[in-house]
């Protein structure tokens, strides 16, 4: 679920660099085995062991767990609230010229939009679909991003889709894909359903009512309580309401006392980026949101004793990022290494030359503790 959204993660990758988050990246206690830091060089591999295989259990248990809580693809566009959604119908599909992979390049009619406005009807994007080599290939045949159903089915004229994608830029009408619903698939008619009430939340929110998102925070639906508490966190009518803020936190702590180990998860989503620098315009020390207070923090210190050690784990790399952006000057960086609840900081300077595979985050150039 994780759950990588568009204007804050474009604040958090101008200041920080995540090399392990949540359950598609590999298990904390593994990476840690190959830091070249002083943190970890002494450890033995019985110690290692040790620390590890509780680890894998908990990771275990917690992915059986969270199998209710999946993500569709159109969620990563839903979550940037200036993509376009849209359904369109393929009208042309054509192999891509040169040496690269058999891909096509395929021609989409906009037949409706569901949010944004724009005169262009026409567009172009790549399908990376291939032959499968076996019926269990179809998801192993190319690299790179996880790709959407786009990629995965037979890119073929009058194929419809309900599709999210950034604003074109060129006026070329090309546009990358990065979320989408095939409308032929009567199994994902639920989800396209899920779709619209989200975008009426979204519609009824604007930009300054937070009532909205508050409400959905208890939806039947998982991935639009997600996206919501999003939402919210980056809301500055939000973070400007001690109404607001408290009652993100209620229902956060509520979910983080869930007899469900997914739902307490999910309650780490949401507090994760009060953990995270966000940048200036979100008021806080280096960038935070001003609800990223000593509520929140002590949430997090609750989440400590969590039976799952995933989920303790993640409590402590948020409270170790919570007490770092604010307290640290410009240009400061910290290494986490969750799994053996330890940490350690550096400036940016003596970074040079160090190899770290746990969670790295530096301040920015211009930075801001607490009181200042």
């Amino acid at each position: 679920m994780v759950l990588h959204l568009g204007g804050l993660m474009r604040w958090i990758c101008s200041i920080i660099v995540l090399l392990s988050v949540f359950l598609n990246a590999l298990p904390l206690w593994a990476q840690e085995q190959a830091a070249k830091s002083k943190i970890v060089s002494d450890l033995s591999a019985e110690v290692v062991n040790a620390v590890g295989e509780p680890r894998d259990r908990a990771q275990h248990e917690l992915s059986a767990d969270y199998a209710a809580y999946e993500t569709p693809d159109i969620a990563t566009s839903l979550a940037d609230p200036l993509s376009f959604i849209a359904i369109v119908t393929m009208t042309g599909v054509k192999p891509l010229d040169g040496n690269a992979p058999p891909y096509r390049l395929v021609k989409l009619h906009v037949d409706q939009l569901l949010r944004g406005a724009s005169e262009e009807t026409e567009l172009q994007a790549v399908s990376r679909w291939v032959p499968p080599r076996a019926p269990d290939d179809a998801r192993l045949t190319w690299g790179g991003p996880r790709g959407t159903i786009f990629d995965y089915a037979e890119p073929k004229v009058g194929n419809r889709y309900l599709i999210g994608y950034p604003r074109s830029t060129d006026g070329s009408g090309s546009v990358a894909i990065f979320g989408a619903i095939d409308l032929g698939d009567h199994d994902q008619s639920q989800i396209i359903s899920d779709v619209q009430h989200f975008l009426d939340i979204e519609s009824a929110a604007g930009s300054s009512n937070f009532a909205p998102y508050l409400g959905a925070l208890s939806d039947r639906i998982p991935w639009i309580r997600d996206l919501s508490a999003h939402r919210l966190v980056q809301s500055d009518a939000c973070n400007a309401s001690p109404a607001c803020q408290e009652a993100f936190l209620s229902t956060t702590e509520s979910l983080l006392h869930s007899t469900r180990l997914g739902e307490r998860w999910e309650a780490l989503q949401w507090t994760e980026p009060l953990a995270l620098a966000m940048g200036d315009l979100k008021g806080g020390s280096n960038g935070l949101p001003t609800m990223s207070d000593a509520a929140v923090r002590k949430l997090l210190v609750s989440a400590l004793s969590d039976p799952n050690l995933w989920l303790a784990d993640e409590a402590f790399r948020q409270i170790e990022l919570f007490d770092f952006f604010h307290s640290s000057g410009p240009r400061e960086c910290i290494g986490i290494f969750p799994s053996i609840r330890k940490s350690v900081r550096w400036t940016e300077g003596e970074m040079e030359g160090e190899s770290i595979t746990g969670t790295v985050a530096c301040t920015p150039e211009q930075s801001r503790a607490v009181g200042e």
